[in-house]
């Protein structure tokens, strides 16, 4: 299973640079990892779902460990750009 901690992690790193905040990282056992994330100026866009969601995907290696991943705000939930496809 992928620790939450380190999604966590990911996700902060990209975040660090904008107006996104992270509110909730969620890892089942079956490796199902749901981000939410808000924004105080002007509400999460879909491009900031897919922008994160990418980036996380970037720093894992489904060949060592498979995953989903779905990206959203607390108000509206985004697939993840696998998904999208």
């Amino acid at each position: 299973m992928i620790a939450k901690e380190i999604i966590e992690a990911i996700a902060s790193e990209y975040l660090a640079n904008t107006p996104l905040t992270l509110v909730k990282v969620k890892v089942s056992k079956d490796n199902d990892i749901d981000v939410t994330i808000t924004r105080e100026d002007a509400g999460v866009t879909i491009d900031d779902c897919v922008e994160l969601s990418r980036h996380i995907e970037s720093k894992l290696d489904r060949d060592k460990e498979d995953f989903s991943l779905t990206v959203g705000s607390a108000r509206r939930k985004t697939i993840g750009p696998a998904e999208e496809e």
